[in-house]
């Protein structure tokens, strides 16, 4: 009796032993699950704070972004706004001049011309009074001669500034005009090929007549070329007129400018790209060793 009770004290023992071990093990875990709980409320505390602070910083800098966006459109927008009233100041200051050029070209024709023909009248009637005087006349001959020479430049110089026959018979006689005395006054010899019976609006042949004074003239300084082939076709919805010349070519940096907008491709091409949009129309230029062919298109009035 007294080894069985005693077993049974010795089991119950070793029970106690496990029970209170367990229990020291819940409690140790219930313990770690609470330390893991509080470093997890911890950890999501400290999450919600990094979010909230990420958002403030995400608006914050959202904010700055729109700000600068918004002062960027306004900058853009102005620039805009300041490159249109330039080009229609542009615009107008070529059309002041192509009316100062025809205001200057009417004066040297009606008043210095008028002025000189009446000189070399007087000469001419001196020279007759003067026969009996053989060395005087020959001096009143050459004045008469100089007179002339100084009517013949005055005319040319009033033609060329503005030329009757482009208000009188439109672009073709007036190119036709132009480039015949280039071709005497120059080493270049330009072939020009043009239909002769169209009549074009007014304000599309003083920019294609302008447009060929100075691609002569560019191609004078700078080309290098013996010949020069002018070609104006009018097709079904655009006036299309080339100057090509046969010369050195032009670099391609400088070809990327003379075609985009910068500010330093100078007067003449900037003058003749600003006339081109006035009326809707653009400047192409296109070149490489063979030569170099500028191009204005311009659109075809319904009425043409």
């Amino acid at each position: 009796m007294d080894a069985k009770f005693s077993n049974e004290g010795d089991s119950n023992d070793r029970l106690y032993t496990e029970l209170s071990r367990v229990n020291n093990e819940l409690i140790n875990t219930q313990r770690e699950v609470v330390q893991r709980n509080a470093r997890l409320e911890r950890a999501e505390e400290a999450l919600r704070k990094a979010h909230g602070d990420l958002e403030r910083q995400v608006q914050e800098r959202t904010r700055e972004l729109e700000n600068t966006l918004a002062a960027f459109r306004e900058e853009v927008s102005v620039h805009q706004e300041t490159a249109q009233k330039l080009r229609k100041l542009s615009v107008s200051v070529l059309r002041i001049q192509d009316e100062e050029r025809r205001r200057v070209a009417r004066d040297l024709h009606d008043t210095v011309g008028q002025t000189l023909t009446a000189v070399k009248i007087s000469l001419f009637m001196l020279e007759n009074a003067m026969a009996g005087y053989p060395q005087t006349a020959s001096r009143l001959h050459e004045l008469n001669d100089l007179t002339d020479q100084a009517l013949q430049e005055i005319r040319t110089t009033s033609y060329l500034l503005h030329p009757p026959l482009l208000d009188e018979a439109g672009f073709a006689p007036a190119a036709a005009w132009y480039v015949e005395g280039f071709n005497k006054r120059s080493p270049i010899q330009v072939n020009l090929q043009l239909p002769k019976t169209i009549r074009l609006p007014g304000s599309i042949e003083i920019v294609l007549f302008r447009v060929l004074q100075e691609s002569l003239t560019n191609i004078t300084k700078h080309a290098d070329s013996a010949t020069v082939d002018v070609l104006l076709q009018v097709e079904q919805n655009v006036i299309s007129f080339s100057v090509r010349d046969y010369g050195t070519g032009i670099s391609a940096e400088r070809l990327a400018k003379m075609n985009g907008s910068g500010s330093d491709v100078g007067v003449g091409i900037a003058g003749m790209r600003e006339r081109l949009k006035e009326l809707g129309g653009r400047l192409v230029i296109e070149s490489d060793s063979t030569g170099t062919v500028l191009k204005a298109l311009v659109p075809l009035p319904k009425a043409v």
